[in-house]
Protein backbone atom coordinates (compact mmCIF):
# COMPACT_ATOMS: atom_id res chain seq x y z
CA UNK A 1 0.00 0.00 0.00
CA UNK A 2 1.38 3.45 -0.93
CA UNK A 3 2.47 5.61 2.00
CA UNK A 4 0.56 8.93 2.23
CA UNK A 5 2.67 11.95 1.27
CA UNK A 6 3.85 14.02 4.23
CA UNK A 7 2.56 17.54 4.57
CA UNK A 8 4.95 20.50 4.43
CA UNK A 9 4.60 20.86 8.20
CA UNK A 10 5.46 17.21 8.76
CA UNK A 11 8.48 17.51 6.44
CA UNK A 12 9.69 20.62 8.27
CA UNK A 13 9.27 18.85 11.62
CA UNK A 14 11.21 15.87 10.31
CA UNK A 15 14.07 18.13 9.14
CA UNK A 16 14.07 19.88 12.51
CA UNK A 17 14.28 16.58 14.40
CA UNK A 18 17.16 15.46 12.17
CA UNK A 19 18.99 18.70 12.87
CA UNK A 20 18.41 18.43 16.65
CA UNK A 21 19.82 14.91 16.51
CA UNK A 22 22.83 16.21 14.55
CA UNK A 23 23.54 18.87 17.20
CA UNK A 24 23.33 16.23 19.95
CA UNK A 25 25.75 13.87 18.17
CA UNK A 26 28.27 16.49 17.01
CA UNK A 27 31.45 17.37 18.90
CA UNK A 28 32.05 21.15 19.06
CA UNK A 29 35.15 23.23 19.82
CA UNK A 30 34.86 26.92 20.71
CA UNK A 31 38.12 28.90 20.40
CA UNK A 32 37.69 32.31 22.04
CA UNK A 33 39.94 34.35 24.36
CA UNK A 34 37.08 36.29 25.96
CA UNK A 35 35.42 34.41 28.84
CA UNK A 36 32.17 36.33 28.31
CA UNK A 37 32.08 35.54 24.58
CA UNK A 38 32.96 31.88 25.25
CA UNK A 39 30.10 31.57 27.69
CA UNK A 40 27.66 33.29 25.35
CA UNK A 41 28.60 31.07 22.40
CA UNK A 42 28.44 27.94 24.55
CA UNK A 43 24.97 28.97 25.72
CA UNK A 44 23.78 29.44 22.13
CA UNK A 45 25.00 25.97 21.18
CA UNK A 46 23.31 24.40 24.21
CA UNK A 47 20.05 26.13 23.26
CA UNK A 48 20.41 24.42 19.86
CA UNK A 49 20.69 21.02 21.69
CA UNK A 50 24.49 20.68 21.45
CA UNK A 51 25.90 18.56 24.28
CA UNK A 52 29.58 17.82 23.62
CA UNK A 53 31.30 21.24 23.71
CA UNK A 54 35.03 21.86 24.38
CA UNK A 55 36.54 25.28 25.06
CA UNK A 56 39.97 26.69 24.09
CA UNK A 57 41.19 30.10 25.25
CA UNK A 58 44.10 30.70 22.84
CA UNK A 59 45.90 29.38 19.79
CA UNK A 60 48.19 26.92 21.55
CA UNK A 61 45.29 25.56 23.58
CA UNK A 62 43.28 25.19 20.37
CA UNK A 63 46.00 23.21 18.56
CA UNK A 64 46.34 20.97 21.63
CA UNK A 65 42.59 20.22 21.50
CA UNK A 66 42.62 19.64 17.73
CA UNK A 67 45.57 17.24 18.02
CA UNK A 68 43.78 15.12 20.63
CA UNK A 69 40.19 15.06 19.43
CA UNK A 70 38.22 14.79 16.21
CA UNK A 71 35.73 17.66 15.99
CA UNK A 72 32.66 17.98 13.83
CA UNK A 73 32.38 21.77 14.25
CA UNK A 74 35.01 24.40 15.19
CA UNK A 75 33.92 27.96 15.98
CA UNK A 76 37.08 30.05 16.09
CA UNK A 77 37.46 33.74 16.90
CA UNK A 78 39.86 35.48 14.52
CA UNK A 79 41.58 37.74 17.06
CA UNK A 80 42.85 35.75 20.04
CA UNK A 81 45.27 38.26 21.55
CA UNK A 82 48.90 37.15 21.85
CA UNK A 83 49.99 34.09 19.92
CA UNK A 84 48.23 32.39 17.02
CA UNK A 85 45.20 34.03 15.45
CA UNK A 86 42.24 32.24 13.89
CA UNK A 87 43.80 32.19 10.44
CA UNK A 88 46.97 30.55 11.78
CA UNK A 89 44.93 27.91 13.65
CA UNK A 90 43.06 27.04 10.45
CA UNK A 91 46.37 27.04 8.56
CA UNK A 92 48.08 24.70 11.04
CA UNK A 93 45.02 22.49 11.42
CA UNK A 94 44.98 21.88 7.67
CA UNK A 95 48.78 21.55 7.42
CA UNK A 96 49.02 18.98 10.23
CA UNK A 97 45.88 17.04 9.27
CA UNK A 98 44.14 17.81 12.57
CA UNK A 99 41.15 19.19 10.65
CA UNK A 100 39.32 16.59 8.58
CA UNK A 101 37.56 17.45 5.32
CA UNK A 102 34.29 16.73 7.12
CA UNK A 103 35.03 19.21 9.94
CA UNK A 104 33.10 22.47 9.74
CA UNK A 105 35.37 25.44 10.51
CA UNK A 106 33.58 28.74 11.04
CA UNK A 107 35.60 31.92 11.58
CA UNK A 108 34.09 34.32 14.10
CA UNK A 109 35.26 37.91 13.92
CA UNK A 110 34.52 41.45 15.02
CA UNK A 111 37.09 42.81 12.57
CA UNK A 112 36.11 44.00 9.10
CA UNK A 113 39.48 45.19 7.77
CA UNK A 114 40.33 44.12 4.23
CA UNK A 115 43.59 42.56 5.48
CA UNK A 116 41.69 40.32 7.91
CA UNK A 117 38.95 39.35 5.47
CA UNK A 118 41.38 38.57 2.64
CA UNK A 119 43.71 36.66 4.98
CA UNK A 120 40.90 34.58 6.47
CA UNK A 121 39.30 33.79 3.11
CA UNK A 122 42.62 32.69 1.59
CA UNK A 123 42.54 29.57 3.79
CA UNK A 124 38.86 29.00 2.93
CA UNK A 125 36.97 28.37 6.17
CA UNK A 126 33.61 26.74 5.58
CA UNK A 127 31.96 29.98 6.63
CA UNK A 128 32.48 33.05 8.76
CA UNK A 129 30.17 35.09 10.94
CA UNK A 130 30.61 38.67 12.13
CA UNK A 131 30.09 39.78 15.73
CA UNK A 132 27.65 40.59 17.15
CA UNK A 133 25.27 37.86 16.01
CA UNK A 134 22.09 36.26 17.35
CA UNK A 135 21.39 32.63 18.08
CA UNK A 136 19.21 32.41 14.96
CA UNK A 137 21.97 33.86 12.79
CA UNK A 138 24.40 31.27 14.19
CA UNK A 139 21.77 28.52 13.68
CA UNK A 140 21.25 29.53 10.04
CA UNK A 141 25.01 29.59 9.35
CA UNK A 142 25.62 26.26 11.09
CA UNK A 143 22.74 24.41 9.48
CA UNK A 144 23.61 25.62 6.01
CA UNK A 145 27.19 24.31 6.30
CA UNK A 146 26.11 21.15 8.15
CA UNK A 147 23.68 20.29 5.36
CA UNK A 148 26.46 20.51 2.74
CA UNK A 149 28.91 18.50 4.86
CA UNK A 150 26.39 15.72 5.55
CA UNK A 151 25.29 15.68 1.93
CA UNK A 152 28.89 15.28 0.77
CA UNK A 153 30.19 13.17 3.65
CA UNK A 154 30.94 10.01 1.65
CA UNK A 155 32.57 12.03 -1.16
CA UNK A 156 34.72 14.07 1.25
CA UNK A 157 35.75 10.93 3.17
CA UNK A 158 36.96 9.19 0.00
CA UNK A 159 38.74 12.36 -1.15
CA UNK A 160 40.50 12.79 2.22
CA UNK A 161 42.09 9.33 2.03
CA UNK A 162 43.09 10.05 -1.61
CA UNK A 163 40.87 7.34 -3.07
CA UNK A 164 40.38 9.48 -6.15
CA UNK A 165 38.75 6.85 -8.40
CA UNK A 166 36.07 6.15 -5.79
CA UNK A 167 35.60 9.90 -5.26
CA UNK A 168 35.08 10.41 -9.01
CA UNK A 169 32.43 7.65 -9.12
CA UNK A 170 30.61 9.12 -6.11
CA UNK A 171 30.70 12.59 -7.67
CA UNK A 172 29.31 11.27 -10.97
CA UNK A 173 26.50 9.52 -9.08
CA UNK A 174 25.74 12.78 -7.27
CA UNK A 175 25.69 14.73 -10.54
CA UNK A 176 23.27 12.21 -12.14
CA UNK A 177 20.84 12.62 -9.25
CA UNK A 178 21.07 16.41 -9.05
CA UNK A 179 22.39 17.91 -12.28
CA UNK A 180 21.69 21.55 -11.35
CA UNK A 181 22.60 21.46 -7.65
CA UNK A 182 25.78 19.36 -7.68
CA UNK A 183 28.32 22.09 -8.46
CA UNK A 184 30.47 21.00 -5.52
CA UNK A 185 30.57 17.48 -6.99
CA UNK A 186 31.77 18.89 -10.33
CA UNK A 187 34.52 20.77 -8.53
CA UNK A 188 35.71 17.80 -6.45
CA UNK A 189 35.63 15.54 -9.51
CA UNK A 190 37.83 17.99 -11.43
CA UNK A 191 40.24 18.19 -8.47
CA UNK A 192 40.50 14.39 -8.54
CA UNK A 193 41.40 14.46 -12.24
CA UNK A 194 44.11 17.02 -11.44
CA UNK A 195 45.42 14.86 -8.58
CA UNK A 196 45.79 11.78 -10.82
CA UNK A 197 47.25 13.96 -13.61
CA UNK A 198 44.41 13.42 -16.06
CA UNK A 199 44.65 17.07 -17.03
CA UNK A 200 42.64 16.82 -20.26
CA UNK A 201 39.63 15.44 -18.35
CA UNK A 202 40.00 18.14 -15.71
CA UNK A 203 40.22 20.80 -18.42
CA UNK A 204 36.99 19.51 -19.98
CA UNK A 205 35.12 19.84 -16.65
CA UNK A 206 36.54 23.28 -15.81
CA UNK A 207 35.88 24.59 -19.35
CA UNK A 208 32.23 23.47 -19.28
CA UNK A 209 31.60 25.07 -15.87
CA UNK A 210 33.42 28.32 -16.66
CA UNK A 211 31.52 28.62 -19.97
CA UNK A 212 28.14 27.93 -18.33
CA UNK A 213 28.54 29.73 -14.99
CA UNK A 214 31.71 31.82 -15.23
CA UNK A 215 32.70 30.82 -11.68
CA UNK A 216 36.20 31.98 -10.58
CA UNK A 217 37.19 28.53 -9.25
CA UNK A 218 36.37 26.98 -12.61
CA UNK A 219 38.43 29.57 -14.49
CA UNK A 220 41.34 29.06 -12.07
CA UNK A 221 41.04 25.29 -12.54
CA UNK A 222 41.05 25.72 -16.31
CA UNK A 223 44.21 27.83 -16.08
CA UNK A 224 45.91 25.26 -13.83
CA UNK A 225 45.01 22.42 -16.20
CA UNK A 226 46.36 24.37 -19.18
CA UNK A 227 49.57 25.10 -17.29
CA UNK A 228 50.07 21.41 -16.51
CA UNK A 229 49.44 20.63 -20.18
CA UNK A 230 52.25 23.14 -20.95
CA UNK A 231 49.84 25.43 -22.79
CA UNK A 232 51.34 28.41 -20.99
CA UNK A 233 50.18 31.31 -23.22
CA UNK A 234 46.53 30.21 -22.88
CA UNK A 235 46.90 29.77 -19.13
CA UNK A 236 48.54 33.19 -18.79
CA UNK A 237 45.70 34.82 -20.71
CA UNK A 238 43.10 33.27 -18.38
CA UNK A 239 44.81 34.49 -15.21
CA UNK A 240 45.44 37.95 -16.66
CA UNK A 241 41.72 38.22 -17.45
CA UNK A 242 40.73 36.95 -14.00
CA UNK A 243 42.91 39.54 -12.28
CA UNK A 244 41.24 42.32 -14.28
CA UNK A 245 37.72 40.95 -13.71
CA UNK A 246 38.11 39.96 -10.04
CA UNK A 247 41.28 41.48 -8.58
CA UNK A 248 40.61 40.06 -5.11
CA UNK A 249 40.74 36.42 -6.23
CA UNK A 250 44.31 36.16 -4.99
CA UNK A 251 45.06 32.62 -6.19
CA UNK A 252 45.11 34.00 -9.75
CA UNK A 253 48.23 36.06 -8.92
CA UNK A 254 50.07 32.99 -7.60
CA UNK A 255 49.41 31.02 -10.76
CA UNK A 256 50.23 33.93 -13.04
CA UNK A 257 53.55 34.34 -11.22
CA UNK A 258 54.26 30.61 -11.64
CA UNK A 259 53.59 30.83 -15.38
CA UNK A 260 55.79 33.93 -15.72
CA UNK A 261 58.64 32.16 -13.88
CA UNK A 262 58.27 29.15 -16.17
CA UNK A 263 58.85 31.60 -19.03
CA UNK A 264 61.87 33.13 -17.20
CA UNK A 265 59.99 36.44 -16.78
CA UNK A 266 61.26 36.76 -13.23
CA UNK A 267 60.80 40.50 -12.78
CA UNK A 268 57.20 40.33 -14.01
CA UNK A 269 56.55 37.40 -11.66
CA UNK A 270 57.94 39.44 -8.78
CA UNK A 271 55.69 42.39 -9.63
CA UNK A 272 52.68 40.03 -9.72
CA UNK A 273 53.44 38.61 -6.27
CA UNK A 274 54.03 42.10 -4.90
CA UNK A 275 50.54 43.10 -6.03
CA UNK A 276 49.11 39.97 -4.39
CA UNK A 277 50.84 40.70 -1.06
CA UNK A 278 49.48 44.25 -1.11
CA UNK A 279 45.93 42.92 -1.50
CA UNK A 280 46.37 40.05 0.97
CA UNK A 281 49.43 40.67 3.18
CA UNK A 282 48.85 37.91 5.76
CA UNK A 283 49.64 34.86 3.62
CA UNK A 284 53.03 33.75 4.96
CA UNK A 285 53.80 31.30 2.12
CA UNK A 286 53.31 34.00 -0.49
CA UNK A 287 55.55 36.42 1.42
CA UNK A 288 58.23 33.70 1.49
CA UNK A 289 57.88 33.03 -2.23
CA UNK A 290 58.11 36.75 -3.03
CA UNK A 291 61.17 37.10 -0.81
CA UNK A 292 62.99 34.17 -2.45
CA UNK A 293 62.18 35.45 -5.94
CA UNK A 294 63.32 38.98 -5.02
CA UNK A 295 66.65 37.62 -3.74
CA UNK A 296 67.08 35.77 -7.03
CA UNK A 297 66.38 39.05 -8.86
CA UNK A 298 68.88 40.92 -6.62
CA UNK A 299 65.90 43.01 -5.50
CA UNK A 300 67.23 43.21 -1.96
CA UNK A 301 64.88 45.81 -0.50
CA UNK A 302 61.81 43.86 -1.66
CA UNK A 303 63.36 40.67 -0.27
CA UNK A 304 64.16 42.41 3.00
CA UNK A 305 60.58 43.59 3.52
CA UNK A 306 59.04 40.27 2.46
CA UNK A 307 61.33 38.13 4.65
CA UNK A 308 60.68 40.42 7.62
CA UNK A 309 56.93 40.10 7.06
CA UNK A 310 57.30 36.33 6.76
CA UNK A 311 59.16 36.25 10.10
CA UNK A 312 56.42 38.26 11.81
CA UNK A 313 53.59 36.19 10.28
CA UNK A 314 55.44 32.93 10.84
CA UNK A 315 56.29 33.53 14.50
CA UNK A 316 53.11 31.72 15.60
CA UNK A 317 52.66 29.68 12.44
CA UNK A 318 53.45 26.13 11.36
CA UNK A 319 55.59 27.75 8.65
CA UNK A 320 58.00 29.35 11.12
CA UNK A 321 61.43 28.71 9.60
CA UNK A 322 65.06 29.61 10.43
CA UNK A 323 65.60 30.07 6.67
CA UNK A 324 63.48 33.24 6.81
CA UNK A 325 65.82 34.72 9.42
CA UNK A 326 68.97 33.72 7.56
CA UNK A 327 67.76 35.11 4.24
CA UNK A 328 66.48 38.29 5.89
CA UNK A 329 69.96 38.96 7.24
CA UNK A 330 71.50 38.17 3.84
CA UNK A 331 69.19 40.75 2.27
CA UNK A 332 70.56 43.31 4.75
CA UNK A 333 74.19 42.53 3.93
CA UNK A 334 74.13 44.67 0.79
CA UNK A 335 73.73 47.75 3.03
CA UNK A 336 76.53 46.86 5.45
CA UNK A 337 80.03 48.17 4.78
CA UNK A 338 82.92 49.68 6.69
CA UNK A 339 81.74 53.27 6.16
CA UNK A 340 79.83 53.26 9.49
CA UNK A 341 77.15 55.35 7.77
CA UNK A 342 73.68 55.57 9.28
CA UNK A 343 72.39 53.10 6.69
CA UNK A 344 75.22 50.65 7.32
CA UNK A 345 75.07 50.92 11.12
CA UNK A 346 71.30 50.46 11.16
CA UNK A 347 71.47 47.35 8.99
CA UNK A 348 74.36 46.00 11.10
CA UNK A 349 72.38 46.36 14.35
CA UNK A 350 69.24 44.93 12.76
CA UNK A 351 71.10 41.90 11.39
CA UNK A 352 72.64 41.04 14.76
CA UNK A 353 69.34 41.51 16.57
CA UNK A 354 67.54 39.06 14.27
CA UNK A 355 70.35 36.52 14.44
CA UNK A 356 70.08 36.65 18.22
CA UNK A 357 66.31 36.20 18.01
CA UNK A 358 66.79 33.31 15.60
CA UNK A 359 69.13 31.47 17.96
CA UNK A 360 66.65 31.92 20.79
CA UNK A 361 63.70 30.80 18.65
CA UNK A 362 65.48 27.65 17.42
CA UNK A 363 67.76 27.07 20.41
CA UNK A 364 67.50 23.27 20.21
CA UNK A 365 68.82 23.08 16.64
CA UNK A 366 72.67 22.88 16.49
CA UNK A 367 72.65 23.54 12.73
CA UNK A 368 70.90 26.88 13.30
CA UNK A 369 73.61 27.85 15.81
CA UNK A 370 76.41 27.11 13.32
CA UNK A 371 74.76 28.77 10.31
CA UNK A 372 73.69 31.88 12.23
CA UNK A 373 77.18 32.25 13.71
CA UNK A 374 78.80 31.92 10.28
CA UNK A 375 76.43 34.58 8.99
CA UNK A 376 77.11 36.85 11.95
CA UNK A 377 80.83 36.57 11.29
CA UNK A 378 80.13 37.75 7.72
CA UNK A 379 78.02 40.66 9.05
CA UNK A 380 80.85 41.69 11.41
CA UNK A 381 83.47 41.31 8.69
CA UNK A 382 81.48 43.48 6.27
CA UNK A 383 81.11 46.15 8.96
CA UNK A 384 84.81 46.09 9.80
CA UNK A 385 84.51 44.44 13.24
CA UNK A 386 87.33 42.02 12.43
CA UNK A 387 88.11 40.83 15.97
CA UNK A 388 84.51 39.77 16.52
CA UNK A 389 84.46 38.20 13.08
CA UNK A 390 87.44 36.02 13.98
CA UNK A 391 85.92 34.85 17.26
CA UNK A 392 82.58 34.01 15.68
CA UNK A 393 84.15 32.18 12.75
CA UNK A 394 86.34 30.13 15.07
CA UNK A 395 83.36 29.17 17.23
CA UNK A 396 81.14 28.16 14.28
CA UNK A 397 83.93 26.25 12.53
CA UNK A 398 84.63 24.24 15.66
CA UNK A 399 80.97 23.30 15.96
CA UNK A 400 80.80 22.43 12.25
CA UNK A 401 83.64 19.92 12.58
CA UNK A 402 81.63 18.16 15.32
CA UNK A 403 78.79 17.48 12.87
CA UNK A 404 78.06 14.04 11.49
CA UNK A 405 79.39 13.26 8.02
CA UNK A 406 76.04 13.93 6.30
CA UNK A 407 75.72 17.38 7.88
CA UNK A 408 79.31 18.31 7.10
CA UNK A 409 78.67 17.49 3.44
CA UNK A 410 75.35 19.40 3.42
CA UNK A 411 76.87 22.65 4.75
CA UNK A 412 80.35 22.55 3.18
CA UNK A 413 79.31 24.88 0.37
CA UNK A 414 77.88 27.42 2.80
CA UNK A 415 81.10 27.33 4.85
CA UNK A 416 83.32 27.94 1.82
CA UNK A 417 81.01 30.69 0.64
CA UNK A 418 81.27 32.36 4.06
CA UNK A 419 85.07 32.24 3.96
CA UNK A 420 85.31 33.49 0.38
CA UNK A 421 82.86 36.33 1.04
CA UNK A 422 85.24 37.62 3.70
CA UNK A 423 88.36 37.27 1.59
CA UNK A 424 89.73 34.43 3.73
CA UNK A 425 91.01 32.59 0.70
CA UNK A 426 93.82 30.64 2.39
CA UNK A 427 91.37 29.13 4.88
CA UNK A 428 88.87 28.39 2.08
CA UNK A 429 91.55 26.69 -0.05
CA UNK A 430 92.76 24.58 2.85
CA UNK A 431 89.23 23.44 3.70
CA UNK A 432 88.42 22.65 0.04
CA UNK A 433 91.58 20.55 -0.33
CA UNK A 434 90.93 18.61 2.89
CA UNK A 435 87.26 18.12 2.04
CA UNK A 436 88.09 16.73 -1.43
CA UNK A 437 90.56 14.30 0.13
CA UNK A 438 87.98 13.09 2.67
CA UNK A 439 84.78 12.98 0.59
CA UNK A 440 84.32 11.67 -2.94
CA UNK A 441 81.66 14.13 -4.14
CA UNK A 442 82.82 15.32 -7.54
CA UNK A 443 79.96 17.79 -8.20
CA UNK A 444 80.22 19.36 -4.75
CA UNK A 445 84.01 19.54 -4.96
CA UNK A 446 83.69 21.25 -8.35
CA UNK A 447 81.25 23.78 -6.87
CA UNK A 448 83.67 24.51 -4.01
CA UNK A 449 86.44 25.19 -6.52
CA UNK A 450 84.14 27.56 -8.40
CA UNK A 451 83.46 29.38 -5.13
CA UNK A 452 87.21 29.77 -4.69
CA UNK A 453 87.67 31.23 -8.17
CA UNK A 454 84.82 33.73 -7.73
CA UNK A 455 86.14 34.66 -4.29
CA UNK A 456 89.61 35.32 -5.65
CA UNK A 457 88.27 37.55 -8.43
CA UNK A 458 86.09 39.51 -6.01
CA UNK A 459 89.03 39.92 -3.61
CA UNK A 460 91.25 41.25 -6.41
CA UNK A 461 88.54 43.72 -7.45
CA UNK A 462 88.08 44.93 -3.87
CA UNK A 463 91.84 45.38 -3.29
CA UNK A 464 92.24 47.40 -6.48
CA UNK A 465 89.18 49.45 -5.49
CA UNK A 466 90.76 50.24 -2.10
CA UNK A 467 93.93 51.43 -3.86
CA UNK A 468 91.76 53.61 -6.11
CA UNK A 469 89.99 55.15 -3.11
CA UNK A 470 93.35 56.02 -1.53
CA UNK A 471 94.56 57.63 -4.76
CA UNK A 472 91.33 59.59 -5.10
CA UNK A 473 91.52 60.85 -1.51
CA UNK A 474 94.99 62.26 -2.32
CA UNK A 475 93.60 64.11 -5.36
CA UNK A 476 95.14 61.77 -7.96
CA UNK A 477 91.86 61.50 -9.88
CA UNK A 478 93.27 60.23 -13.20
CA UNK A 479 95.33 57.53 -11.46
CA UNK A 480 92.34 56.63 -9.27
CA UNK A 481 90.17 56.28 -12.34
CA UNK A 482 92.67 53.86 -13.92
CA UNK A 483 92.47 51.70 -10.78
CA UNK A 484 88.65 51.92 -10.58
CA UNK A 485 88.46 50.96 -14.24
CA UNK A 486 90.70 47.96 -13.60
CA UNK A 487 88.61 46.89 -10.59
CA UNK A 488 85.36 47.31 -12.51
CA UNK A 489 86.61 45.08 -15.32
CA UNK A 490 86.92 42.10 -12.96
CA UNK A 491 84.13 39.51 -12.93
CA UNK A 492 83.70 39.87 -9.18
CA UNK A 493 83.18 43.64 -9.29
CA UNK A 494 80.24 44.70 -7.14
CA UNK A 495 77.73 47.44 -8.08
CA UNK A 496 79.45 49.69 -5.51
CA UNK A 497 82.77 49.38 -7.36
CA UNK A 498 81.07 50.09 -10.70
CA UNK A 499 79.35 53.17 -9.23
CA UNK A 500 82.72 54.52 -7.99
CA UNK A 501 84.22 53.88 -11.43
CA UNK A 502 81.41 55.76 -13.20
CA UNK A 503 81.50 58.59 -10.69
CA UNK A 504 85.25 59.10 -11.10
CA UNK A 505 85.02 58.76 -14.88
CA UNK A 506 82.27 61.40 -14.98
CA UNK A 507 84.29 63.75 -12.79
CA UNK A 508 87.05 63.60 -15.37
CA UNK A 509 84.71 63.84 -18.36
CA UNK A 510 82.99 66.89 -16.87
CA UNK A 511 86.28 68.81 -17.00
CA UNK A 512 86.34 70.57 -20.36
CA UNK A 513 89.95 69.82 -21.18
CA UNK A 514 89.40 66.10 -20.37
CA UNK A 515 85.99 65.68 -22.05
CA UNK A 516 87.17 63.22 -24.66
CA UNK A 517 85.46 60.40 -26.51
CA UNK A 518 87.45 57.88 -24.44
CA UNK A 519 86.05 59.09 -21.10
CA UNK A 520 82.48 59.26 -22.43
CA UNK A 521 82.74 55.75 -23.91
CA UNK A 522 84.07 54.33 -20.66
CA UNK A 523 81.24 56.00 -18.72
CA UNK A 524 78.72 54.38 -21.04
CA UNK A 525 80.32 50.93 -20.63
CA UNK A 526 80.12 51.09 -16.82
CA UNK A 527 76.58 52.50 -16.85
CA UNK A 528 75.50 49.67 -19.15
CA UNK A 529 76.91 47.14 -16.69
CA UNK A 530 74.95 48.89 -13.92
CA UNK A 531 71.69 48.86 -15.90
CA UNK A 532 70.69 45.58 -14.28
CA UNK A 533 70.69 47.20 -10.84
CA UNK A 534 67.31 46.66 -9.24
CA UNK A 535 65.10 49.73 -8.88
CA UNK A 536 64.57 48.85 -5.20
CA UNK A 537 68.31 48.70 -4.48
CA UNK A 538 69.48 51.39 -2.05
CA UNK A 539 72.12 52.40 -4.66
CA UNK A 540 69.62 52.83 -7.47
CA UNK A 541 69.18 56.55 -6.80
CA UNK A 542 72.96 57.02 -7.21
CA UNK A 543 72.79 55.15 -10.50
CA UNK A 544 69.96 57.40 -11.75
CA UNK A 545 71.91 60.55 -10.77
CA UNK A 546 74.99 59.26 -12.60
CA UNK A 547 72.90 58.62 -15.72
CA UNK A 548 71.61 62.20 -15.59
CA UNK A 549 75.15 63.54 -15.26
CA UNK A 550 76.22 61.41 -18.21
CA UNK A 551 73.30 62.71 -20.32
CA UNK A 552 74.38 66.28 -19.55
CA UNK A 553 77.74 65.63 -21.23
Amino acid sequence: MTQPQKSEMQQALHRQNLMLDRYKKSKFLIIEDSAEARGMLRGMLKDLSAVDIDLATNGEDAIEHLSRHSYDVVLCDYNLGKGKDGQQILEEGRYSGFLKNSTIFIMVTAETSLEMVMGALEYQPDSYISKPFTRNELKTRLERTMHVKVDYNSIESAFQVKNYQKTILLCEEKIRKDKRGAMRAHRIRAECFMAIEEFEKALKVYTAISRERGLPWAKIGKGKALFNLERHPEAEEIFQELIVEQPNVIESYDWLARILMAGTKYKAAQATLMEATIRSPKAVLRQMELARLAMFNNSYLVAEKAFRKAIVLGSHSCYNSPENYLQYVRSLLVKIDGSKSKLSSGAFQEARLFLKRMRKEFSKDPIVLVRSTWLESLVCGSYGALDERGELLKKATGLYHEFEEKQRISYADEYVQTLCSQGLMAEAEQFTTEFAAEFDHSLLNERLLQRLECGKERLVAEKISEEAINLYSRGAVVEAYAKFSDAASKRGASPSILIRAVSTCLELAEKRHLNTEEWRTNCQIFLTRLSGLDEYDHRYQQYEELKQRYSAL
